[in-house]
């Protein structure tokens, strides 16, 4: 039998990051939903922050595209070798310019595709935990890993935080009987 998550639903973030912090410590896998960005309330650090690994995507698409644009412009050069009345055949500027170019596009690309990654977008599953409430004027605590005779004691830690209301949630996986 899978065991469905509890949202406690608050209307102050700063009462949330307590319970989220209680809760973190007893064991519970905890996720926050916040219609605005949390990361400069001092409390949160004691909740777990995830690693962005967005930036590496980004590096490497930059690397990668302006060594696409080294040898793009190499590469015409050699293809098409045009006699300049004694300029260089590889000229260093506009290879520069070239791969700088590239670069740029590369990491641009590479970023988005780094997000849509990271974020698993587009999603098709139905059992995403969600609920609307928390996008507009509330902020939500998700408390997962809740063994079944726990239910009360994590509904009576939200309640105690001022969560005024709390739901339990489905996955949208139907039940074994």
């Amino acid at each position: 039998m899978k065991m469905a998550p509890l949202l406690g639903i608050y209307k102050h973030a700063d009462t949330m990051m307590e319970a989220a912090d209680k809760l973190q410590n007893t064991g519970y896998e905890v996720t926050l939903f916040s219609p605005v960005p949390l990361g400069h309330e001092p409390e949160y650090s004691a909740v777990q922050q995830r690693h962005n690994y967005v930036r590496y995507f980004t590096l490497f698409g930059g690397v990668a595209g302006f060594i696409f644009g080294i040898l793009l412009t190499l590469g015409t050069a050699v293809m098409y070798i045009l006699p300049r009345g004694g300029k260089p055949v590889f000229a260093m500027t506009p290879t520069l310019l070239i791969s700088y170019e590239t670069a740029i596009l590369f990491g641009v690309l590479w970023t988005l595709m780094g997000f849509l990654v990271i974020a698993k977008l587009p999603y098709y599953g139905k059992d995403r935990l969600y609920d609307p409430v928390v996008n507009v004027d509330g902020f939500g605590l998700l408390v997962d890993g809740i063994r079944d005779d726990m239910y009360d004691v994590v509904e009576g830690v939200l309640r105690e935080f001022g969560a005024h209301e709390v739901r339990l949630l489905t996955r949208g996986i139907e039940e074994e009987a």
